[in-house]
């Protein structure tokens, strides 16, 4: 019983994951983030992005098994199986299960301390296994390869560390097939690598060639045919049992992200030498972030140890040459442009640059514990070189401490006083009871300062911020589950771009990597805000709510008191329009209301429609072209206005409005342009505002009060301005900030007729699907075509994967706005269905099962042997 106690508390491996869990938990107990008090871990893309996900993992596997293939509650309805393998296949992701969306920051701190514990722990076992090192140096090493740079400054991308957990033990049955000749471990560990998250697995992919070419150089090794044989077969085999997630991911990227192109050229990203600025402990912050360098900071134990590798005799010279190259190649990549593009799939990364680099300190780790033993002593000339090597780094440091925002003088000393205070430890006698304690000690304060000083650069959301923000989105989404049928929610505020994930309800908006290119395209031109990796349905109008479906609308009611994390700090657009819905529910800090307009997911609709061309930047006339074809009729819903007034104020008030430039006229007074109109009738009206107007340069006011729209967009946006102001004097106010002028592009007055959409929404809605059966995959029910609306038009996203029956046999499909199904339809009723699957998926099942027959055939003896002891 005490023999296992140690094993799993004291013991050399144990502490390769206890050391690294406790420095974690100890400094995020410090910041008292929650469990441990106010605060959460949730801070830029984690707060943003991931947490939804990880809410969406949760109603998947407990509420919607159909949603690991296809969700509408990604924008309006998307590919799930792409996301699911870059954000949520992995295992530790079960620990949400356990705990509600309120307390999932909890949840995400303990998994984070958990993934990281858990690389030190996989390296201590190939240190151990490779007997690389023994007893508690085992636990030196590993511990920094859990706390190096990458591991810190990466915590909060939470679903790429699973993959470097997985590294050390795919090396360890990668040296068996050296040693032992033995290869369908090595096989399954790589198929789980790659699963964990196929885009870091595609840089363990390029480090393990490398690695294995640099293997095979080795001296004594024998049978290199074989050996080489097995390598090829063993990675042909993971890379074909992880199939049946890469070839449909593969396909979901070739619709979106492979879309994107990096300019190709041989430069230089950055100053190498500022590579040696990473050498010093919290040398990361939001700036690096964004467009920074690569993250390899490891204790100086292991950079003075890295010596042993070059000065030992006991090495081959070959076998230092290609560690030099491969090293060389890694350290190359963090700065030369066609490196970093081949190790990130060819494309700049968005923000966190040099995503490989946790492989720049597993091989220098494993090079110095391939070559240091505690009995070595450095000759003094070695000391000399290393000590001035040291100083060195800490005055390029201090160079360029006024040029660069992530190191500053403590830093930098805490650096060099820490390396002297190691270098110190090798001048003495090894003595295990007194040397191995203080060595490990400065160790673990080093990588310690670095969690420290890397993570104080942050700041984080608040728990009760991150909670006040579920619980009113919650309480709204309640008073609106009550209703069984299809649906769509909008908002006038939001906490993150993926609240539908969140709440599990189908909303307009995401936030993915893994995004189809044609999904911003529509966003763009039906006037909303859109990124190559988000959308959002903020700018909607009565015609667009209709049309999209969007039955339910939560609004803040102003009685939050501007609490943190509630609606009306949230803001991301103006609907005065929402009067015309008809208010369904009131709660502390929002209104519901209902929006009888709109649409069913499915209709009868004139073929009209299919004639429908979008216009670049010409949102409203895109709706309202949208409207007039599947309702069939000869003239449009949305009408163009005309201001009646332009007033400049420390600007000259242009006679034209559109296309026009203010400007400043005294530099030190305030400026701003009045638009002026009166409307006829109590119908919407909206402004377009182009891109080139961005709304960080000005503040937009109507009559007088500011109003808050989301903060960027890249296509001309619909603003919403007023609703039931027959005779009333409307004043719009551009009035400018910081900047000396402005361009008004696509500065345009529309307003929709609300009693034609109504009537027009009646009508559509009499011939709507009656859905019989519905999952998120899968869609049945019945609908009645007519002679003047034959066509079923949807508001699905039409993406390859979607199979149509009517009455039982596959149709052909089209596409409406070049972006919704459409099916043609002889007048009469129909059954009909839609059902996702997507595509290359049965292919990659397929692979996945030949390549585990295959593995089973040949390696039969060795697996039946492995599973009977």
């Amino acid at each position: 019983m005490k023999s296992k106690i140690k094993k799993y508390t004291i013991s050399p491996l144990a502490l390769s994951f206890w050391i690294p869990f406790l420095v974690l938990i100890g400094y995020f107990a410090y910041r008292k983030m929650a469990p441990f008090g106010s605060n959460s871990i949730l801070t830029v893309d984690l707060g943003q992005q991931y947490i939804d996900q990880f809410a969406a993992f949760k109603y998947t596997i407990l509420q919607h098994p159909s949603s690991f293939f296809y969700s509408f509650s990604n924008a309006l309805g998307g590919d799930m199986l792409g996301e699911w393998a870059y954000y949520l296949m992995s295992p530790f992701n079960f620990i949400f299960l356990f705990v509600s969306n309120a307390n999932l920051p909890a949840a995400i701190l303990l998994v984070i301390c958990l993934k990281i514990s858990a690389a030190g722990l996989s390296m201590g076992y190939l240190l151990k296994k490779l007997h690389l090192q023994h007893g508690y140096y085992i636990t030196l090493f590993a511990i920094n390869f859990a706390l190096s740079g990458w591991f810190v400054a990466n915590n909060l991308n939470l679903l790429w560390l699973d993959t470097a957990v997985m590294l050390p033990l795919v090396i360890y049955q990668l040296e068996q097939v050296f040693y032992r000749q033995t290869w369908w471990r090595y096989s399954v560990l790589l198929a789980i690598t790659i699963i964990t998250n196929y885009y870091i697995g595609f840089m363990v992919a390029i480090f393990i060639v490398l690695y294995f070419l640099w293997r095979l150089t080795w001296p004594n090794v024998k049978h290199r045919l074989t050996i080489l044989w097995h390598f090829a077969l063993g990675s042909i085999i993971g890379g074909a049992l992880s199939a049946w997630l890469i070839l449909p991911t593969y396909f979901q990227l070739t619709l979106g992200k492979s879309q994107y192109n990096s300019e190709f050229s041989f430069k230089f990203d950055n100053n190498p030498l500022h590579l040696f600025l990473k050498l010093i402990p919290g040398s990361f912050d939001f700036d690096q972030m964004q467009s920074g360098q690569a993250n390899f900071y490891v204790s100086a134990f292991i950079l003075i140890t890295l010596v042993t590798f070059i000065t030992t005799r006991v090495i081959h010279w070959r076998v230092k040459v290609g560690a030099f190259a491969i090293l060389s190649f890694l350290i190359l990549a963090t700065t030369w442009a066609p490196l970093t593009l081949l190790f990130h799939g060819f494309q700049y990364p968005v923000w966190y640059p040099y995503r490989f680099s946790f492989l720049i300190s597993f091989f220098v780790i494993y090079l110095a514990a391939m070559s240091w033993q505690p009995t070595w002593r450095p000759q003094k000339i070695t000391l000399v070189l290393l000590f001035v090597s040291l100083v060195g780094v800490a005055v390029y440091a201090f160079i360029n401490n006024q040029k660069t925002s992530y190191t500053d003088s403590n830093s930098i000393a805490i650096f060099i006083g820490l390396a002297l205070l190691t270098l110190a430890q090798f001048t003495f006698k090894s003595h295990d009871r007194i040397w191995l304690p203080i060595l490990s000690l400065i160790t673990i304060v080093s990588l310690g300062a670095n969690v420290a000083l890397t993570l104080n650069h942050f700041s984080y959301l608040t728990n009760t911020e991150y909670q006040n923000a579920i619980h009113a989105l919650t309480d709204a989404n309640q008073k609106i589950k009550k209703d069984r049928s299809w649906y769509r929610v909008a908002q006038t505020f939001q906490r993150t771009r993926g609240d539908s994930m969140m709440l599990n309800y189908y909303g307009g908006a995401h936030f993915s990597s893994a995004l189809p290119k044609a999904t911003p395209t529509f966003f763009g031109n039906f006037g909303q805000p859109d990124g190559d990796n988000y959308v959002v349905y903020s700018n909607g109008s009565v015609l667009s709510d209709a049309f999209l479906g969007m039955k339910y609308f939560i609004t803040a009611n102003g009685k939050d008191n501007g609490d943190a994390g509630q609606p009306s700090q949230h803001l991301i657009g103006f609907r005065p329009d929402t009067k015309k819905y008809n208010l369904k529910a009131t709660t502390k800090t929002t209104n519901v209301y209902q929006n009888k307009n709109a649409l069913p997911l499915a209709f009868a609709a004139s073929s009209g429609a299919l004639n429908t061309k979008m216009l670049f930047n010409n949102p409203l006339q895109n709706q309202g072209n949208l409207w007039q074809g599947i309702t069939g009729t000869t003239t449009s819903t949305v009408h163009v206005d005309n201001f009646q007034k332009s007033i400049g104020h420390n600007i000259t008030a242009p006679s034209m409005i559109t296309g026009s430039i203010i400007t400043r006229q005294n530099a030190a007074k305030p400026a701003s342009l009045d638009l002026q109109f009166t409307p006829t009738n109590n119908d919407s009206y909206y402004l377009t505002i182009g891109s080139g107007l961005d709304i960080k340069n000005f503040d937009l006011l109507i009559n007088g009060k500011v109003i808050t729209q989301f903060n960027t967009y890249r296509h001309t946006v619909v603003v919403n301005l007023a609703t039931n102001a027959k005779d009333k004097l409307q004043t719009i106010t551009f009035r400018l900030k910081d900047t000396q002028t402005l361009a008004l592009t696509n500065v345009t007055l529309y307003h929709i007729d609300n009693e034609r959409i109504a009537n027009d929404s009646t009508n559509l809605k009499q011939n709507g699907l009656k859905i019989s059966k519905r999952s998120q995959r899968r869609i049945e029910g019945t609908i009645k075509t007519t002679t003047k609306k034959p066509l079923v038009m949807t508001t699905i996203p039409s993406i390859p994967g979607w199979q149509v029956k009517v009455d039982g046999k596959t149709v052909k499909t089209t596409k409406v706005a070049n972006y919704f199904i459409a099916v043609k339809t002889k007048p009469g009723l129909h059954k009909i269905s839609f059902v996702y699957t997507p595509p290359l998926f049965y292919y990659g099942v397929i692979i996945s099962l030949l390549a585990l027959l295959l593995l089973l055939i040949i390696n039969r003896k060795s697996i039946a042997k492995k599973i009977h002891t």
